[in-house]
């Protein structure tokens, strides 16, 4: 089994996981903590409430990515030692 493949997978994993977080970081930026009541502000609410939705998306996908790289992570570790332990347990037998 080519472990550079499931490293790689791994890897891309891992980056697109750290680029949700980077998204969410930058679109939390724009969220707006005050609460907003007027009519006046009508257009400010119905922002922070798509705002609001965003990062509700950007949470889910946010952990879903998360438990992806680190059950993946602790699986191709599990693996690696499988197969190093099957490598060395074969022993040559000279007649």
């Amino acid at each position: 089994m080519n472990m550079q493949l499931l490293l790689g997978a791994w890897v891309a994993l891992l980056c697109s996981y750290a680029i949700v977080a980077v998204m969410r970081w930058n679109l939390s930026k724009r969220e707006d903590d005050h609460l907003h009541f007027s009519d006046s502000e009508q257009q400010l609410v119905a922002t922070q409430a798509t705002i609001a939705h965003r990062l509700e998306v950007l949470d889910r996908w946010n952990t879903i990515l998360l438990t992806l790289t680190i059950v993946s992570a602790v699986i191709i570790g599990a693996l690696y030692v499988y197969l190093s332990w099957e490598a060395t347990r074969t022993t040559v037998r000279v007649d």
